[in-house]
């Protein structure tokens, strides 16, 4: 029989594909669910892997469709890459991710949430101050927010976006390096970002524990982070065994399906209490 977790992977990897291979979406279909105020973030949970406490939420996109129920990224997000919905959608996300985030520190949950930024508006000359402002609004300390930027975007555009990413650490706001092992960034690059954290991309974990090539790669970034007074974060952990290898590895925080699914603001507190109690359960 499987477990619960198993079967919970298992139909959200079913659901991902029907969502894919359904009638394709167009832009005028995403830009109504904008209008409709149809998008809305999910929340993964971020563990400490020593303590095994809760240490943050990374805010996923999802779309509530009237007629497709609830849709993960892998079936709109194609349609819109190279089009302006995607910073109006980034948007969205970062208003409601903040407010969401308030809403858990008035009942105590004091996690920061992370938020995923373009490439296009980490070069936006007011983006910082953008952000500085919803946090404002919502009365959010800064230190509450972390935003993502991708490998990729860094090591291709770091001339470009470095002034913001100074700006928005100045502001106080965390900042993570995001899919690391992805962006061939190099290490003097890596030394001009004013990080606070390194997601190591689930590529660099997946298979570790049986290939020693790959594990000496997984625990080479995990030391560079260290080495650059950075948390590392591993992202897509799915099993025991990657839990494992990870704690054993040293690695500061862990996400992925093994620890929990993304879920609804609302959710999290239920989520935490079951944590708390038995964890993996």
């Amino acid at each position: 029989m499987p477990t619960v977790q198993e079967t919970v992977f298992r139909n959200s990897a079913l659901q991902e594909i029907e969502e894919i291979s359904a009638a394709p979406l167009a832009l005028d279909d995403i830009w109504r669910g904008i209008e409709a105020d149809q998008f809305l973030p999910h929340f993964q949970p971020k563990v400490n892997l020593r303590g095994m406490e809760l240490a943050g939420v990374e805010a996923l996109m999802r779309w509530q469709h009237p007629e497709r129920g609830l849709l993960s990224p892998g079936a709109f997000l194609p349609v819109i890459a190279d089009n302006f919905l995607f910073d109006e959608l980034t948007a969205v996300m970062l208003e409601k991710s903040i407010a969401q985030s308030r809403r858990w520190q008035n009942d105590k949950v004091n996690v920061p949430v992370s938020v995923n930024l373009s490439p296009d508006l980490l070069r936006d000359t007011g983006i910082a101050e953008r952000i500085e402002a919803k946090a404002l609004r919502h009365g959010l300390p800064p230190h509450r927010l972390i935003i993502e930027v991708p490998e990729a975007a860094i090591a291709h555009d770091i001339a470009e976006s470095l002034d913001n990413l100074v700006r928005l650490r100045v502001k106080g706001f965390g900042l993570a390096i995001d899919d690391f092992g992805t962006g061939h960034c190099d290490r003097n690059q890596l030394e001009r970002i004013p990080a606070s954290e390194m997601k190591i991309d689930r590529l660099m974990l997946a298979g570790a524990g049986q290939r020693p090539a790959l594990k000496a790669l997984l625990q080479q970034a995990i030391e560079l982070a260290r080495d650059l007074n950075l948390n590392s974060v591993a992202e897509g952990v799915e099993s025991q065994e990657e839990w494992d290898l990870v704690n054993e590895l040293g690695c500061d925080m862990a996400q992925g399906y093994f620890i929990a699914r993304p879920m609804a603001g609302d959710d999290l507190l239920t989520w935490l209490h079951a944590w708390t109690s038995d964890p993996f359960v």
